[in-house]
């Protein structure tokens, strides 16, 4: 069973119950799925913290609502009327309320200077985070892949070889970006998984057995696939020191 929306929201947030975070929190390691779901629902929300809020003009509401009116379910009656929503739902219609504003003022104010959105950098490494921690599980993917093939026929590599090159073009600009910030210990893991996506990417469909050995000796020798777990486990751990951070900042 997979983690619901509205959960993965207040896992974002850290309004969670322990217990409830915990098994969030356990099954996020292991479901690639929710991972991918958890990881574009973190994009939306912090680009949505970053945005300025707009000064609303009087009115603003009832010509919000009058658009919004038609397309609503029929109105609850009765004892119904007075369930409230869950805290998921109402940070969701939170941002598409904020984003219905930005789009109000981009097609009414267009003769105002509009006010640079300057990202921090607190949400730059969010975003970061979010990005690497997606590129290394599916880097840790494909390795897994390799190494536990027990013969050259069970595997794709025609895609596994497109596989590789969507990777080596991710994993060139978290290089480059590690390198710029002076994090040696993850560039020059980054450089031996680049050096041996582009040896994949440039692999014949059919490889020999005696090729595909070298490549899960390679890997094993190297030590990728552990120092990639590592990683992955401290991306982890720092994304949820953000969470427990923004949790303590708002209560």
């Amino acid at each position: 069973m997979h983690v619901s929306e509205d959960d993965l929201v207040l896992h974002y947030y850290g309004e969670l119950e322990p217990a409830v975070e915990r098994g969030t929190a356990e099954h996020l390691a292991v479901c690639a799925a929710c991972r991918a779901n958890f990881a574009a629902l973190q994009r939306v929300l912090a680009a949505v913290e970053a945005a300025p809020a707009p000064v609303l003009p009087d009115g603003f509401e009832r010509t919000v609502w009058a658009r919004l009116q038609p397309s609503l379910p029929v109105r609850r009656t009765g004892w119904t009327a007075w369930m409230p929503l869950s805290p998921g739902r109402l940070a969701l219609a939170a941002a598409v309320m904020l984003l219905v504003a930005g789009a109000f003022f981009a097609g009414r104010v267009s003769q105002e200077e509009a006010a640079p959105i300057l990202a921090t950098d607190d949400l730059r490494e969010r975003i970061l985070l979010v990005d690497l921690s997606e590129h290394l599980d599916r880097s840790q993917n494909m390795l897994v892949e390799l190494v536990s093939a027990e013969a050259v026929g069970t595997l794709d590599m025609a895609a596994e070889r497109e596989r590789a090159e969507d990777l080596v073009a991710a994993n060139r600009l978290y290089r480059q970006t590690a390198a710029a910030t002076g994090d040696n210990a993850i560039g020059d893991l980054l450089d031996d998984l680049e050096r041996l996506l582009v040896d994949l990417a440039a692999s014949p469909d059919q490889p020999s057995q005696d090729d595909m050995d070298a490549v899960r000796s390679r890997i094993d020798a190297e030590g990728l696939l552990f120092k990639l777990r590592v990683l992955s486990s401290a991306v982890r751990e720092r994304q949820q020191q953000q969470i427990r951070t923004r949790a303590g900042q708002s209560s």
